[in-house]
């Protein structure tokens, strides 16, 4: 089963200052609904978990995260890899932040994952598993807005 999700969110910061903001990966994580104990493995390659709620149970994966792309000041693309904790199932994503200057001291990221999953997960429903994917986008993007609104401006510095 395959789960694409994608959005958008306008910040007011320039795109060389968000991008130097995003690609700080301990940062972005914070950022991600369910992410967990990101560790650093080696350049552009890091492990963590992922715990969501589905319907009535929780699944947590156990995950590696290998950034595939970058692009600075404009595109960051990962690869996600991981195995479910607790049942017999498989995650492989691809994720992708791109920024677009659309005026002074304005960016627009957008944000999309293509999600499959493998195993016994993959029959669970369908329905549910794109609801919840599309919920965790919306909030991923919620959280990433309301992240880099806190951060101080050159004005507050």
């Amino acid at each position: 089963m395959a789960l694409q999700t994608s959005g958008q969110i306008r910040v007011a910061m320039d795109r060389t200052a968000v991008f130097q903001t995003v690609k700080n990966p301990v940062w972005l994580a914070q950022c991600i609904p369910g992410c967990k104990d990101l560790r650093e493995l080696s350049d552009g390659r890091y492990s963590a978990a992922l715990t969501n709620e589905v319907g009535f149970i929780t699944l947590s994966f156990k995950v590696i995260v290998e950034v595939v792309k970058i692009d600075p000041p404009r595109l960051i693309e990962a690869k996600i890899t991981g195995d479910a904790i607790g049942l017999v199932g498989r995650v492989q994503a691809t994720a992708g932040l791109e920024l677009s200057e659309v005026g002074p001291k304005q960016t627009e990221i957008r944000y999309s994952s293509n999600v499959s999953l493998t195993g016994k997960l993959g029959g669970l429903g369908e329905p549910v598993f794109r609801a919840k994917s599309a919920e965790v986008a919306k909030q991923f993007g919620t959280n990433l807005k309301a992240a880099i609104d806190r951060m101080p401006t050159e004005a507050q510095i």
